[in-house]
């Protein structure tokens, strides 16, 4: 009997592993952690737009990609200052992690229809991820000048979130 109670338990920590994890990663950042997340974003975002306007073949991905740089390059400028007003020390990332340099270069590879594939996929799980690390820093964040630009820069993700659905819905 007792092997058969171990043995459900172990089952049940197996199941239950992945929802502890996945609860872990959805909490709220620490300010220098979101504004390393949210650098990294919008450095990645300029990048992918700047490819997409030289290699994409759609007319909407490039309205959007022109879009999507003029935004982040503004929503940059906005998280520089927000982190500067709230600790001095926080410093905004300069280069992509390894992470999205992959992405970058994945992009770079693809060409034609792929590539506008690819870009679309990855728009939307970027957007979406940067959509859930936003809304919860701009209501539970630990540093207000990051909780403003949070809360000030998550419409703008929301909305490239939904232009890349109909993109996606359309190609």
């Amino acid at each position: 009997m007792p092997r058969i109670k171990t043995l459900i338990l172990a089952c049940l920590a197996l199941l239950l592993a992945p929802a502890l994890a996945q609860a872990q990663l959805t909490g709220t950042l620490s300010g220098p952690k979101f504004v390393e997340a949210a650098g990294i974003a919008d450095r990645f975002e300029i990048e992918a737009g700047r490819l997409a306007l030289e290699k994409s073949e759609s007319p909407q991905i490039k309205i959007f990609a022109t879009r999507l740089v003029a935004d982040h390059t503004h929503a940059l400028a906005g998280l520089k200052a927000a982190a500067a007003k709230a600790d001095g020390q926080i410093v905004v990332p300069t280069a992509l992690d390894a992470k999205h340099e992959v992405k970058i270069e994945q992009l770079k590879a693809a060409t034609g229809a792929d590539f506008d594939t690819l870009f679309v996929q990855m728009q939307t799980s970027v957007h979406d991820a940067a959509i859930g690390i936003f809304a919860s820093f701009a209501k539970e964040g630990d540093q207000t000048a990051l909780k403003d630009y949070a809360a000030q820069a998550l419409p703008m993700l929301e909305r490239h979130f939904e232009q890349v659905k109909q993109i996606q819905i359309r190609t």
